[in-house]
């Protein structure tokens, strides 16, 4: 079967109607993530991105369901208490933007309705922008900070840190024009979020940050091989399955597609995201964590590369600064 955009967002109500006559307590329901902006498939793998909003805490805040082995819906759960205050919601980094262009499926007390006025009002306004690209900005920034103040970490807590900082630094320029970037599509799409800010080459000194400008296909190719053992590991380990073991499909098909469809420094950010996190949960295997201390060293983040690594971030990180802040970022 074909899954078009428009079967997937039938499914995605399907699936509302169902869980709310199941469960009184959701008050309502709403659609977002990349199904908003056309099809959430990369090499046919995808998700369904739902947020079900509760009159109380819910018992479990995450859930994967899924419809093939491919396609799965990811679905958050959130207490009601979240939105009680949609004008300083239209400046957090995450749910403002995701508000903005949700798609109610469920709201008979129009919870959403309420919510989504507020937050769309004067979202654009360069102040509400500022305001929600600068708390990315300062993780970015207090990251550097720290490594002025005490020496990196060993790599199994640095390179977490590390691109934490990264990915901060990004989003508070993507989301100037656009949704934040999820993990998946970051390096896909990074290129035209930088030339919507007129900033095209900040996209090329992302990819130099990565380290992997000149990394060849067939070494990507070894890399996802090692990601495949590890997550393997990683499912045969745990007593209930993590939310990145779930995702497998999702991820290694982005993978495949990424190397084959487009440039291998593409793939590198989510592959070096998600393997970083398995290799954190498995900190006793230090046979799966040989390659990717190797696949580091390739990148240059060990010894004094890494040092370079830094001061190089600083001066990306300044200009991020200066697209979000303008004038003031000069000032201070």
């Amino acid at each position: 079967m074909r899954f078009t955009p428009e079967i997937l967002r039938k499914h995605a109500q399907v699936l509302v109607d169902k869980e709310t006559k199941r469960n009184r307590s959701i008050l309502a329901a709403y659609l977002r993530g990349s199904l908003l902006y056309g099809s959430p498939l990369i090499g046919g793998a995808g998700d369904i991105d739902l947020v079900f909003i509760h009159n109380a805490p819910p018992l479990n805040e995450h859930q994967i369901i899924r419809i093939t082995p491919e396609i799965h819906f990811d679905i958050e759960h959130h207490d009601e208490l979240i939105y009680r205050t949609p004008r300083e919601l239209r400046l957090d980094p995450w749910l403002g933007p995701t508000l903005r262009d949700a798609v109610p499926l469920y709201d008979p007390r129009h919870l959403l309705d309420y919510t989504q006025a507020g937050v769309r009002s004067n979202f654009g306004f360069p102040e509400n922008s500022q305001a929600r690209s600068k708390p990315l900005l300062e993780i970015a920034r207090q990251f550097w900070m720290d490594r002025q103040i005490s020496p990196p970490l060993e790599l199994t807590a640095e390179i977490p840190a590390f691109l934490d900082a990264l990915g901060a630094a990004i989003n508070a320029v993507a989301i100037m024009t656009g949704p934040p970037l999820a993990t998946r599509r970051l390096g896909l799409s990074f290129a035209e979020r930088a030339a919507a800010v007129n900033a095209p080459g900040l996209n090329i000194a992302f990819q130099h940050l990565l380290g992997g400008i000149t990394v060849s296909e067939e070494i990507i190719l070894g890399w996802i091989a090692a990601w495949e053992k590890s997550i393997a590991i990683l499912k045969a380990e745990s007593t209930s399955l993590p939310l990145l073991a779930e995702r497998e499909i999702y991820f290694k098909n982005a993978f495949f597609d990424t190397v084959k469809n487009s440039k291998p420094v593409d793939a590198l950010w989510p592959l070096l995201v998600t393997w970083t996190k398995i290799i954190s949960t498995l900190p006793d295997h230090t046979d799966l964590q040989l390659p990717w201390i190797k696949a580091l060293t390739t990148l240059g983040y060990a010894g004094k590369d890494y040092l370079v690594r830094l001061a190089a971030f600083d001066s990306f990180l300044e200009l991020c600064e200066s697209l979000v802040m303008g004038d003031s970022a000069s000032s201070g």
